[in-house]
C-alpha cells in the first residue's frame, strides 16, 4: 500500500525451507507464438525527496557463496556469472562494455590478458606515470626517480667532446630483467648519445658520450621509459 506521509507497505515472498533442498522460486514472462515474449520489470520505488529505492539481488549463503547467473534463452547454458569474486562473461564468444562518458575501472591491480592480442583501439592512451629529476640533487652522479617514464637532467653542464658520463637511475619499478628505453632530449651545442644502459634490480647504469667536436654548453637531458 502507498503512504502519504509513512512508509509503504512491503510484500514478501518466501519459500519453504527444507533438510535436503530449500524450495525454489520462479516467475516466468508469458511466452509468445507470434510477437514479443512477455518482460518481468522490477521497479523501485522512487521518492520526491530524498534518494530513489535500490533493487538489490542476493545470492544465498553457503559453504561457498551464491552467485548470479545468465543464462542462453536458446541453450539454457550459463554465458555469464557475477559473484562475490568474479566477473565473468567467457562463455560468450563477444562482450562489450561502453558508455558515452567516462567508464572507470579501479583497483590496486588491474590485469589484462588476451590469449590472441591486446588491441587500444587505434586510441589516445595517455596517463602514463612520469616524472623528472636532476643527477645530482640528492648524490654525486645519482639520480632517484620512482616512475615507469621520465625526463633526466643531467649533472655536468660542459659534457667534453669525446668525453663520457655515467649516471645511475635509482627506480623501484627496474628490475634485472627490464627494458629501460632512454633517448637524449636537449643536447646544447653538442652530440650527447647513450652509449649503454646497464639494469638491475632497482636501478639502472647509464652511459652517455658526447660524439661532437665540442663540448656542451650545458645542460643535457634524457628521456626513459620502463617495460617490464
Amino acid at each position: 500500500g502507498s503512504s502519504g506521509s509513512g512508509t509503504g507497505g512491503d510484500i514478501s515472498l518466501t519459500v519453504g525451507s527444507g533438510d535436503d533442498v530449500g524450495g525454489s522460486f520462479t516467475v516466468n514472462g508469458a511466452a509468445s507464438s507470434g510477437n514479443v515474449g512477455g518482460n518481468i520489470n522490477l521497479y523501485a520505488g522512487s521518492s520526491a525527496v530524498a534518494s530513489g529505492g535500490n533493487i538489490y539481488l542476493k545470492p544465498g549463503a553457503g559453504s561457498s557463496s551464491g552467485s548470479v547467473y545468465y543464462v542462453d534463452p536458446a541453450t539454457s547454458s550459463n554465458y555469464g556469472v557475477i559473484s562475490k569474486s568474479t566477473l565473468d562473461f567467457s562463455g560468450h564468444s563477444t562482450a562489450s562494455f561502453s558508455s558515452t562518458g567516462t567508464f572507470d575501472v579501479s583497483s590496486s591491480s588491474i590485469t589484462f590478458t588476451g590469449g590472441s592480442g591486446i588491441s587500444m583501439g587505434d586510441s589516445y592512451v595517455h596517463g602514463f606515470e612520469k616524472g623528472s629529476g636532476t643527477v645530482g640533487a640528492t648524490y654525486p652522479t645519482e639520480v632517484y626517480l620512482n616512475t615507469m617514464t621520465g625526463k633526466i637532467t643531467s649533472e655536468v653542464t660542459n659534457l667534453a667532446a669525446g668525453a663520457t658520463d655515467d649516471i645511475t637511475l635509482h627506480n623501484d619499478r627496474i628490475t634485472a630483467s627490464s627494458i629501460v628505453i632512454i633517448t637524449t632530449g636537449l643536447s646544447p651545442g653538442c652530440k650527447a648519445m647513450v652509449y649503454q644502459t646497464v639494469p638491475a634490480s632497482t636501478w639502472v647504469d647509464i652511459s652517455v658520450t658526447n660524439f661532437a667536436g665540442s663540448a656542451c654548453t650545458g645542460a643535457y637531458t634524457l628521456n626513459f621509459m620502463v617495460i617490464n
